[in-house]
Formats: structure tokens, sequence, C-alpha cells
């Protein structure tokens, strides 16, 4: 995961500015640790970043931005997602006896703008890996007003109508309705 890669050396008391771009490889692990080896790259992560040092504190502030192409959870339609995100993370350094993972930043469990850095170089691959986990859409969609397949003939009812009818029969939760109906009454 070189591509979102920075040696702490190169980062000064005054701010530096540094670009940040997903490789291949990269995107091969995300789509692994995502679950979904369908995903498709739209645009290629890109992190823009500021940072200095504060004694032998790194400062790292910017942001994320790419973006991957989805499938709806209502209506099958692929679309495409725009990831951008703030990332701002003051980084001190680790202590000798502190494991660091391979990346060379530990992040707090509490607080996910607050870690540890040691080592030659910096990844943030598995910090952006992180942000997209948080941000991931439970049910990807591609528009809140997405009405979804029609249950009987399976035509996108976004795009076109159709005259089905839907009525309570489909309504896999219909019996509840009866069931607190009944329970309503007898309290009476």
């Amino acid at each position: 995961m070189a591509g979102f890669s920075l040696r702490p050396e190169d980062v000064l008391e005054s701010p530096l500015s540094f670009e940040l771009v997903s490789d291949p490889g990269w995107w091969e692990e995300a789509r692994r640790v995502l679950g979904d080896s369908e995903l498709s790259l739209a645009e290629p992560f890109e992190l823009h970043l500021e940072a200095y040092r504060i004694g032998a504190r790194l400062l790292v502030r910017g942001h994320l931005r790419g973006a991957i192409e989805l499938v709806c959870g209502r209506c099958t339609s692929v679309f495409r997602r725009i990831f951008e995100e703030p990332v701002e993370l003051l980084l001190e350094p680790a202590s000798r006896t502190q494991e660091l993972p391979e990346s060379g930043i530990a992040l707090d469990p509490e607080d996910l703008q607050l870690g540890h850095y040691g080592g030659d170089e910096l990844d943030f691959g598995p910090i952006i890996l992180e942000i997209l986990a948080l941000e991931w859409p439970m049910q990807p969609l591609c528009s809140k007003s997405c009405l979804g397949l029609c249950p009987v003939c399976g035509r996108n009812r976004s795009k076109e109508g159709c005259t089905c009818e839907t009525g309570e029969k489909n309504r896999p939760f219909a019996g509840l309705d009866k069931l607190l109906e009944r329970s309503r009454s007898k309290g009476r």
C-alpha cells in the first residue's frame, strides 16, 4: 500500500503539502477488506494533506476524495458514490515498547484523531480504509427517492411505471397490524 505513504523525516516545522494517491494494490486490498470483490473504482482516492511537526508530534490535516461505483440496494442500478471526508490526526512518537502495525501508525481506539507513529515510512492506507468503513452505507441507494423494483414484475419503478397490484397480500408484516389491534381491544 505504498500509494498513501510519507516519511516522517519529510515533515518539518513549517507546513508542507502532500498529495497521496491510491495505487491499484491499495484498491485491491480495500475491496477485500470492504468485502465486495465486485466494487469498481470510479475515481482514485486522493489524500490532500498539510503536515507539520510540533516538537516530536506530527499534525496532519486535509481531506480525502474518491469515488466508487456501487449497486443500489433497491433498484440494482449501478451508481457513483463520491466519498469526501476531512482528515485530521495528531500523532505522537511511539514508545520503544509500544507495538505498531506494519503501517507505522496506531490510532487511539477512543479518539480516531489521535495516535502514535514510528518507523521510516507512515502508510495512511489503513486509516483511509477505516474512514471508508465508517462512512460505508448500510444500504447503498442511488437516490433517497428510489422506488426500487416492483415485487411482481421486477421493473425499476423509478424509471418506468407498472400497473401491478401490490396490496396487503404482499406486505410481509401485515399480520402484526392485526395482532396489535387485538391486544389494544383486549386492554379496554
